[in-house]
């Protein structure tokens, strides 16, 4: 168990470092960390499964203004190693991701205020034009981040996973019932919380062609994406291809040949 949960952690540690230092590589996504947690624990098409699955819970999970959301790579990491490591079932290993998220988020909020008591060295650093060390420091602050998401992770999953199994034995079968049934309504969750934040009247109409695919003709997600995906290419094309843009490319053309000539 030491060693399951000291890769997990370390994984955790890459991705959140390496998202951060390249500016969003975007690696700190549920499919992602899932899948790295996937293979570490030796069930690579589990934890694609798992990636994927959270990958809708987190899809609506954003800090917009001042709000904290549930940090979906301990969550996920934690979630998947507990599905992998144990016999929880992935609807009960949902439910527990969400308010894992959400501690290690108000967690995260609070490793945030440790690299402020360097702002002052910083600050001398950037006035003495320093600009080796402010390199450094500013690793270094990133590094501490990334080490308390790792250790935390590492508790979670080492001192964790036993009494977690042992609580959820110990339920009866109505609480984990309902695990299940709140688990498998997590993902429409977060496509609400994303809508939520794109909804207009102008883009109502694709929702709805969207669900009248998948309901009535039984079109797949890939299918209903490809198709969104050609309609954008059609809809460019038809805009460049308008009365009016051929009108302005027309009048472009009619300046370039005066200019043309004018020469």
């Amino acid at each position: 168990m030491f060693l399951n949960a000291l890769l997990v952690s370390l994984a955790v540690g890459v991705c959140y470092f390496t998202n951060e230092w390249f500016c969003r590589l975007f690696n700190d996504k549920p499919i992602i960390i899932g899948t790295i947690v996937g293979f570490l624990l030796g069930d690579p098409v589990t934890g694609i499964i798992c990636g994927g699955t959270y990958e809708l819970i987190f899809l609506g999970a954003v800090n917009i203004g001042g709000t904290v959301p549930s940090d979906a790579l301990t969550g996920t990491a934690i979630a998947t190693t507990f599905i992998i490591l144990t016999d929880m079932d992935i609807e009960e290993a949902m439910a527990l991701a969400i308010p894992v998220g959400l501690l290690m988020g108000q967690i995260q909020m609070m490793t945030f205020i440790i690299p402020s008591f360097f702002n002052s060295y910083i600050d001398k650093l950037i006035e003495d034009e320093n600009d080796k060390m402010f390199g450094w420091m500013v690793a270094l602050t990133l590094l501490m981040r990334c080490f308390f998401e790792s250790f935390l992770t590492f508790l979670a999953i080492y001192l964790g996973t036993d009494i977690i199994t042992s609580i959820m034995n110990a339920l009866p079968e109505a609480v984990t019932g309902g695990l299940t049934v709140a688990g498998g309504m997590l993902a429409a969750v977060g496509f609400a919380m994303l809508l939520r934040m794109i909804w207009t009247k102008k883009l109502a109409v694709y929702f709805f062609v969207g669900f009248f695919l998948t309901t009535y003709l039984g079109v797949p997600t890939l299918g209903i994406a490809i198709a969104g995906v050609l309609y954008c290419i059609i809809r460019y094309y038809t805009l460049i291809d308008s009365p009016k843009n051929l009108m302005n490319q027309n009048e472009n053309m009619a300046m370039e040949g005066d200019d043309l000539f004018n020469d």
